[in-house]
C-alpha cells in the first residue's frame, strides 16, 4: 500500500516537472493558428524579426472608446492583431487596451497624440453626436510614436511596424524639399505643408535650387518645376543614381493662383528629366465631373472640374499610401504618357472618373470652366494622374544606373500649396505623409500586405435583385426552415417515445 503511494507521489511530481517544462519551453516554441479568411491575424515574417530582436520591453496602449467597440468589430479585430504582436514578442511587448473617457485619461490621450473624433450615435431613440477615441500609442524607453486614429485592419501591420522600427532602430526620416517656384517660399505658400511633417516628426530641410542634395536626406519632394534649370535637376538626377526616393509634384501648366494666369512649362527641364525615366507630364489640363468647389467673390462656391476630387474607388488599393486613403484634391492637374523603359515599373496610383476630358484651350477662367460640369463627349475617359516608379533608372544626363529605387509623380503641384484652404482639401497633406512614410520605409517592410477585410452585411450587396434574393432566402431559412425542422424533429422524437412505451 505504502508502495503504491509512494509511485503514485512520485508520478504526480514527475508530471508537475512535465507541465512546468512544457510552460517555460512554449515562450520559445509556440505556434499559433489563424482559421480567419483572409488570415488576418498573422504578421508578416519582417514584423516578427523587428518585434523578437528587440532589446529592451515595449508598451502599447490602445484607447478604444467603448461606443465605437458596440458599433462596430473592428475596434476587436485592431485589440486582436495588438495581442499577436505581444505573443510574438516573447514578453517584451505588453499591451493595455482602455476607454481613455471611462479611466479619466482623456488628457492623456490627447497630450500623446491621440485625436479625438465625432460620430453619430442612438441613445433612447435619440441622435446624438458623441466623441470618441481609437489611436494607438507606442512606448519604448522614453521615446513615443503615435497613431492617432485608426479603425481599419488595411494597413495597421505596416504602420505599427513601422513605428515600432522607427523607435528600436532611433530611425529619424530627413525630408528634403525642393521648390521649383521663385514666387513661392516655404514660410508663406507652403506653411500647412510644413508645420504637418514637423508636428509627425520628420525632419525637414529645405533644400536650395543648384545645389547638392545631402546624403542625409531619406526622402526628396520636388514641389514646381517652373524655373527649374538642367543643373538643379542634375543634381536630382544624381540622388536618384544614389538610390534616393523622390517625390515630384510637377506642372505640365503653371498657374498663378494670384489672377489665374496660366503659362504651358513646354521647355521643363524637370519635365525631360522625368520623360527619360517613361514618364511624360503633358501641357494641358484635365477635367473631371468628380470636383471641389472654388470660393468666388460675391458668389456662392461653384463646381470646378479644374480642381479634381479623387475618389476611393479610383486609387491602388495595392499600395500602402493609398489603401488608407482619406482623400486627394488636385488642383489644375494634367494627364501622363507612359513610354515603358527596361528595369523600371509603373504602378497607377491615383486616376480620375471615367468621366474625365482634356480641355482643348489651356485656360483656367471659371466663367468658360464652370459652364462645361454639363460637358458630355465620346472622348471622355479615365486618366491616371499618379505613378509610382520603380526598379533600377538609368540616368538623365549621364550613362550611370541606379540601384534599386522607386519615385512617385504627381501633375500637379498646388496640391500641397496653401492653396489648399480654399479648396478644403487638408486631406491632401495626408496623402503626402503617406507618400513620405512609404517612400522612406525599408524593403522588407514594403512586403507587408495591407489585409483584406470582407464585409459580409447584406446592404454592401450592391447589385439590388442579388440584394432582394439574398433578403428573401435569410428571411426563409431563419422564420420558415429552421422552425420547421424543429417542429419535425419534436414530432419525429415525441413519436418514438409513444412507441417504446407501448
Amino acid at each position: 500500500m505504502q508502495k503504491n503511494k509512494k509511485k503514485e507521489m512520485i508520478l504526480i511530481i514527475l508530471t508537475t516537472i512535465i507541465f512546468i517544462l512544457v510552460a517555460m519551453n512554449s515562450m520559445t516554441y509556440f505556434r499559433r493558428i489563424d482559421l480567419t479568411e483572409n488570415k488576418v491575424f498573422t504578421i508578416s515574417s519582417a514584423t516578427k524579426q523587428i518585434i523578437s530582436s528587440m532589446p529592451e520591453r515595449m508598451h502599447i496602449t490602445y484607447f478604444i472608446s467603448d461606443r465605437i467597440k458596440a458599433i462596430t468589430p473592428v475596434a476587436s479585430a485592431v485589440e486582436d492583431l495588438l495581442f499577436e504582436y505581444a505573443a510574438h514578442s516573447r514578453g517584451r511587448i505588453t499591451v493595455t487596451s482602455v476607454d481613455p473617457a471611462r479611466a479619466g485619461m482623456v488628457r492623456m490621450a490627447e497630450s500623446f497624440g491621440v485625436e479625438p473624433q465625432q460620430i453619430e450615435v442612438f441613445e433612447q431613440n435619440e441622435r446624438a453626436i458623441a466623441t470618441v477615441y481609437s489611436g494607438i500609442v507606442i512606448q519604448y524607453l522614453d521615446r513615443i510614436e503615435t497613431i492617432p486614429f485608426t479603425l481599419s485592419l488595411a494597413t495597421l501591420e505596416f504602420d505599427l511596424t513601422y513605428r515600432i522600427r522607427k523607435l528600436v532602430y532611433d530611425i529619424e526620416v530627413s525630408l528634403g524639399l525642393l521648390i521649383g517656384d521663385n514666387r513661392r517660399s516655404v514660410e508663406e505658400h507652403y506653411s500647412f505643408l510644413y508645420e504637418r511633417i514637423r508636428r509627425v516628426g520628420y525632419n525637414i530641410e529645405v533644400v536650395n535650387p543648384g545645389h547638392e542634395i545631402p546624403s542625409s536626406i531619406s526622402v526628396l519632394a520636388v514641389v514646381g518645376n517652373r524655373d527649374l534649370t538642367d543643373g538643379d535637376m542634375l543634381y536630382v538626377d544624381e540622388f536618384i543614381m544614389n538610390g534616393g526616393r523622390v517625390l515630384f509634384a510637377l506642372d505640365g501648366v503653371d498657374v498663378d493662383p494670384r489672377d489665374l494666369a496660366t503659362l504651358e512649362l513646354v521647355n521643363s527641364p524637370a519635365i525631360e528629366m522625368l520623360r527619360k525615366y517613361g514618364v511624360t507630364i503633358n501641357n494641358d489640363f484635365v477635367l473631371d465631373k468628380s470636383v471641389r468647389r472654388i470660393p468666388l467673390r460675391g458668389m456662392f462656391p461653384m463646381p470646378y472640374p479644374q480642381w479634381i476630387a479623387i475618389l476611393g474607388q479610383n486609387v491602388s488599393r495595392d499600395n500602402p499610401i493609398t489603401n488608407r486613403f482619406s482623400g486627394l484634391d488636385l488642383l489644375w492637374a494634367s494627364s501622363i504618357t507612359i513610354e515603358e523603359k527596361e528595369g523600371l515599373t509603373y504602378e497607377p496610383l491615383v486616376s480620375t472618373t471615367d468621366q474625365a476630358w482634356i480641355l482643348d484651350t489651356v485656360t483656367t477662367d471659371p466663367n468658360v470652366i464652370l459652364p462645361l460640369m454639363s460637358y458630355t463627349s465620346d472622348a471622355q475617359r479615365q486618366f491616371n494622374l499618379g505613378y509610382v516608379v520603380s526598379g533600377t533608372f538609368r540616368s538623365a544626363f549621364t550613362d550611370k544606373t541606379s540601384r534599386d529605387t522607386r519615385i512617385i509623380v504627381i501633375s500637379d503641384s498646388d496640391f500641397v500649396s496653401n492653396i489648399i484652404e480654399f479648396s478644403d482639401s487638408p486631406h491632401n497633406i495626408i496623402f503626402f505623409e503617406n507618400a513620405v512614410e512609404w517612400l522612406s520605409s525599408d524593403e522588407s517592410l514594403l512586403q507587408i500586405k495591407t489585409r483584406a477585410t470582407r464585409d459580409p452585411r447584406l446592404n454592401k450587396i450592391e447589385d439590388p435583385e442579388k440584394r432582394v434574393t439574398a433578403i428573401i432566402i435569410v428571411y426563409l431559412v431563419n422564420i420558415v426552415i429552421i422552425p420547421l425542422l424543429i417542429i419535425i424533429f419534436a414530432i419525429f422524437h415525441f413519436v418514438r417515445r409513444k412507441k417504446r412505451e407501448a
